[in-house]
């Protein structure tokens, strides 16, 4: 068996470490964004770990070149991808996104047991029975555990605009504005809180440049009322209910984050609790 990767940071450089401790010999042709394809020819499975704007334009220019490989991907936002894998044609492309990482982006930080145990969403609407039967397979054989999501990926992008894209802005944002802030000196004296807030400002826009801009209608709303409500609490900030109203709900939501009930649903719809519009 012979698989191929496109794009070897952290989470491609992770696959081919993961794959290779579930198949040993397995055979992997590594491929960088700015190298040539033709190593990819003839794998069973290729999996586009590239930006997302990378992996849109492999399939639209080279997609139907790999008819007889499965295709899939790991981006982390997908109704783009998936549009332009419709758009060719391609029922051997499988969307995925699986929900793990790290702070900092690059193959050095790559694991192989990046994967264990955490969910990576796939997306069966469109692909052929088969490719998504390989695609599961190989993420079962990563030791995660698929999650089948029906949805052309509008669902799953509005869900991370909120859980994971708004979050990295939010991190980086506040790294600079800290940041601009000491700028004379006083960063040193920072405590374990400000480290623990900004861990995701260690991001790479290599990697985030094409997730906000393909997940721009989702994220959009988000920052807005974020900075709507920030506004609001730099004139409350001597208003104890206002300060009390804040706190509570982010306790609330807090615990519902570190302490879930249950088993998370296979669905990423959920209605809005009564909490949620506070």
């Amino acid at each position: 068996m012979r698989i191929a990767i496109i794009g070897m940071g952290l989470i491609g450089t992770s696959v081919a470490r993961a794959a290779r401790r579930a198949w040993p010999s397995l055979e992997i042709s590594e491929i960088d964004r700015d190298q040539p394809l033709d190593s990819a020819s003839g794998a069973e499975t290729i999996v586009l770990a590239a930006p997302v704007d990378v992996n849109i334009r492999f399939l639209t220019e080279h997609g139907r070149r790999f008819a007889a490989s499965v295709i899939t991907d790991v981006g982390s936002s997908k109704r783009a991808t998936i549009a332009a894998a419709r758009a060719q044609g391609l029922t051997n492309f499988v969307g995925g996104h699986p929900m793990a990482g790290a702070a900092s982006s690059g193959p050095a930080e790559s694991r192989g047991d990046l994967f264990d145990d955490k969910p990576w969403f796939l997306f069966p609407r469109g692909p052929d029975a088969r490719a998504v039967a390989r695609v599961r397979a190989f993420v079962e054989a990563l030791r995660a555990r698929p999650v089948l999501l029906e949805d052309d990926g509008s669902e799953h992008d509005r869900v991370m605009a909120a859980v994971s894209h708004l979050p990295q802005i939010v991190a980086s944002t506040l790294m600079a504005v800290v940041g601009e802030a000491t700028a004379a000196g006083g960063l040193e004296w920072a405590s374990d809180g400000l480290r623990d807030t900004t861990r995701l400002a260690a991001g790479s826009a290599d990697t985030w440049s094409s997730v906000l801009a393909t997940n721009r209608e989702a994220i959009r709303p988000l920052l807005i009322s974020l900075a709507n409500r920030l506004q609001a609490m730099a004139n409350q900030l001597d208003d104890p209910q206002a300060v009390q109203r804040l706190f509570d709900a982010a306790n609330v939501h807090r615990r519902r984050l570190i302490e879930p009930q249950g088993e998370p649903s296979p669905s990423l719809s959920a209605p809005a609790s009564a909490d949620d519009s506070s």
